[in-house]
């Protein structure tokens, strides 16, 4: 069987690469499109995969979203129609579910930001069998066009899945010059994402001064936010993709404003503080709720919390570490899917009343 795996965001090379891997293993051939972003080429060249470049994002702008989106959907359309997958699989990609759908092809797709309301608009009528953190409300998504009969919520999240075949490696420590659990982590906002809306002045500059003296490692998104952490002298930005997950497991501390990088490094049992100055993910609350993530935009309380991580460490190492091996990993729930339609030829999808277990559907809102 051909599988189609669309990559459009660099966190997700992280997300599939334990997928591609099993599936080359079982005898499946596996079809990679990605985009011209963020540096995906070259963490795809670290892994050493085959691919194709379609397209590129379209910036901040609604008209140049838009116009880069359409041209990808056409250049997709063109190879995919040529390749002929059986299987599509993705992970918030808007233009891989309009071209399956388009051409018939079954597909799989992954969501777990339900703030990304414009964006799922765009995915979830045209996927087939949907995939999400049972941390969001199923309405959340069927509001934006999800089929009830063919949700299945997974009792995880995402970055469990980045941990494929994961080594720690300490040649990055070198690379950089650090010292392991000597240095933080930190993670700028994602300015440049649709459903973004907080400040361009990232909280993180208020937050540095305030912490102890030690290296911190930040990456940036934009040149402009580069520039601003430019004047801190303990600041290292790297230049070219870095082992990242090594980076974090031996991280004393993860201060992010994003997502990604936070949920990796609670996946690796490393502390981590939430700086995202807009509405949190479902995903983020549950987190704090379990009490492995912190969550705060004031620089004083997240310096006041990071001084008690940073001495306390091993203690919420542990903890952290005991309450993620209760989860459950969503690169495990794809291949089962993949494997199903393989034997069957379709998805065994659940009726929406199976739903109310996993979300607040029975809160009168059905």
């Amino acid at each position: 069987m051909k599988v189609w795996i669309d990559i459009t965001n660099a966190p997700h090379v992280h997300f599939f690469k334990g997928l591609i891997r099993e599936l080359e293993k079982t005898g499946h051939e596996v079809l990679i499109t990605t985009r011209e972003f963020d540096g995906l080429t070259g963490i795809l060249d670290m892994f050493g995969f085959d691919y194709y470049v379609v397209g590129k994002h379209g910036g901040s702008t609604l008209e140049g979203k838009l116009i880069a989106s359409a041209e990808r959907v056409y250049k997709l359309s063109r190879l995919i129609i040529e390749e002929k997958p059986d299987l599509a699989v993705y992970k918030h990609s808007v233009e891989a579910p309009r071209v399956a759908f388009g051409l018939g092809i079954p597909s799989i797709g992954f969501v777990d930001n339900e703030t990304a309301i414009a964006q799922n608009k765009l995915i979830l009528p045209f996927t087939k069998l949907l995939l999400f953190p049972k941390a969001i409300d199923a309405y959340e998504l069927l509001k934006c066009g999800a089929d009830p009969n063919g949700m299945k919520p997974v009792n995880g999240f995402s970055e469990l899945a980045h941990l494929y075949g994961f080594r720690p490696d300490r040649k990055v420590l070198r690379e950089l010059g650090l010292r392991r659990n000597g240095y933080i982590v930190m993670r700028t906002e994602p300015v440049k994402a649709n459903y973004f809306n907080g400040p361009e002045r990232s909280v993180l500059e208020d937050v540095i001064p305030l912490l102890p003296e030690m290296p911190i490692v930040l990456f940036p998104r934009t040149e402009e936010q580069r520039r601003r952490f430019e004047r801190f002298d303990n600041v290292i930005m790297p230049e070219k993709p870095v082992d990242s997950l090594s980076l974090l497991y031996y991280a004393r501390l993860m201060i992010g404003a994003g997502g990604t990088m936070n949920r990796e490094a609670i996946a690796l049992g490393t502390p981590t503080i939430s700086t995202y100055p807009g509405r949190l993910l479902a995903v983020t609350r549950w987190l704090v709720e379990l009490g492995v993530k912190f969550h705060s935009t004031d620089p004083a309380e997240v310096a006041e919390v990071a001084e008690r991580m940073i001495e306390a460490n091993g203690s919420y190492r542990n903890y952290i570490r005991s309450v993620v091996a209760g989860l459950e990993n969503p690169m495990d729930a794809i291949l089962r899917e993949i494997e199903t339609y393989e034997e069957n030829g379709t998805f065994e999808v659940s009726e929406a009343g199976n739903l109310r277990g996993y979300v607040s559907l029975d809160e009168g809102r059905n």
